[in-house]
């Protein structure tokens, strides 16, 4: 939930320059029922209990939805890096068998308690792989959205920005085929 808000923050900080989000209506992404099907899978392994069995694999394929979906739209700016984002991740998951290994230390900071038994999509897990790629980092329990990350989805975060200030500042074609800058909320008539 934190990367979502975290994601919303990054776009809402377009009209800090200056520019509309208007150009984000006219944005044509290829491929985005990968995207819903990667949300609806990822909804049962973090919201009810599932067995390793079945969590390990789900997690790992909405990763490879995730992964198509980010194919089909390379050429948008921000995508690549959303890439090797998404690909740290799913290092760090695949190097441990479907869940993302989280430190001792976020864990605790995060104020989340000890999970054993059940499939959880990020966990303490000992003698991780790639641990350094996992979830590291936290927001302290007590804050609001408290929860763990990794640098991974700092890298995603950020590629999320730099993709709505590139595209908001892009230009677009007017009416009669001329080239016209975007319109900004600085511009004054």
């Amino acid at each position: 939930m934190i990367i979502v808000v975290a994601c919303i923050v990054a776009v809402l900080t377009v009209p800090l320059t200056g520019r509309s989000l208007a150009p984000l209506a006219r944005l044509c992404l290829h491929r985005t029922w990968l995207v819903w099907l990667s949300l609806g899978l990822q909804l049962p392994i973090t919201l009810v209990t599932v067995p390793n069995w079945l969590g390990q694999p789900l997690h790992l394929i909405t990763f490879m939805l995730a992964a198509a979906f980010i194919v089909s739209n390379w050429r948008i700016p921000g995508v690549p890096l959303m890439a090797l984002g998404a690909g740290l991740n799913l290092a760090a998951i695949a190097a441990n068998r479907g869940t993302m290994p989280a430190s001792s230390w976020a864990w605790r900071t995060a104020g989340f308690p000890t999970l054993v038994g059940d499939f959880e999509n990020s966990n303490v897990v000992h003698n991780a792989r790639l641990s350094w790629l996992g979830d590291v980092f936290a927001i302290p329990k007590g804050w609001p959205l408290a929860n763990v990350f990794s640098v991974g989805d700092v890298i995603v975060v950020i590629a999320i920005g730099y993709f709505a200030h590139a595209w908001c500042r892009r230009t677009v074609a007017g009416f009669d085929g001329e080239i016209v800058p975007t319109p900004t909320l600085a511009t004054v008539d």
